[in-house]
């Protein structure tokens, strides 16, 4: 899924081990209150942006199966007091999951991690979530297209680096040892839109976001939806 894979997969497995701490405290937080953790930075928003697109997926008294690609338990963990989840299934693609880890049980959330991404190609999602980890693969497009979208109604990405011209990557500022793909807005809008998906929102963080540490464009860090 992400370059520089020996040192990525190291890079991404101490990550996520260590966001495990936060995601127990959030959940403590939720289950003894009855409003959400507030949490740093542009997650209070981007978060709630999640939240919005999944209350508004309209459901037939089915389970629903929802894609959060490349992420990890903090985008789910503090959905518990902002919506009810009770009827989706969430699935998260960690490609550097390992299956031995323990299960993090999170209120009225049902959820699993999956590594194998032949797993996820021929279900079918009504939402599909990218967060900014898509900042990390080359050809995030060709993922795309390669995923059944049949079912697909929302793509919402979330704090990740667009550009306004072309793609370009980028040594990343804060990760000396990562490679940002920094990808055209335009070719993203274009594609999704042969697969009858228009973009129907967009919304800018704060340029620290970027984090690249060559510029070649004008480049933003941002939230997009797009629905069919």
């Amino acid at each position: 899924m992400i370059n520089n894979h020996s040192v990525t997969s190291i890079y991404w497995k101490k990550y996520n081990k260590e966001k495990d701490k936060l995601v127990k405290k959030i959940i403590n937080f939720n289950d003894k209150f009855q409003i959400n953790y507030l949490e740093n930075g542009h997650f209070n928003h981007t978060r709630d942006l999640f939240a919005l697109c999944l209350a508004n997926i309209k459901s037939q008294k089915k389970r629903i199966n929802i894609l959060d690609y490349g992420s990890n338990l903090l985008t789910l963990c503090n959905l518990t007091n902002k919506i009810d989840c009770k009827i989706f299934n969430f699935i998260i693609f960690d490609p550097f999951f390992k299956n031995t880890a323990k299960k993090i049980k999170i209120k009225n959330i049902k959820y699993k991690i999956l590594n194998d991404e032949k797993l996820i190609k021929s279900s079918k999602f009504k939402l599909l979530h990218f967060g900014s980890s898509i900042q990390y693969e080359e050809k995030i497009l060709e993922k795309i297209e390669n995923l059944n979208l049949e079912s697909t109604k929302i793509i919402l990405f979330t704090h990740t680096p667009f550009s306004f011209e072309i793609s370009y990557s980028s040594v990343q500022s804060n990760h000396l040892n990562l490679t940002q793909y920094i990808h055209s807005l335009k070719k993203i809008t274009k594609a999704l839109k042969k697969k009858n998906f228009h973009l129907i929102f967009k919304s800018r963080n704060d340029d620290k976001y970027i984090a690249c540490r060559n510029k070649k464009f004008t480049t933003y860090s941002l939230n997009l939806i797009f629905k069919k």
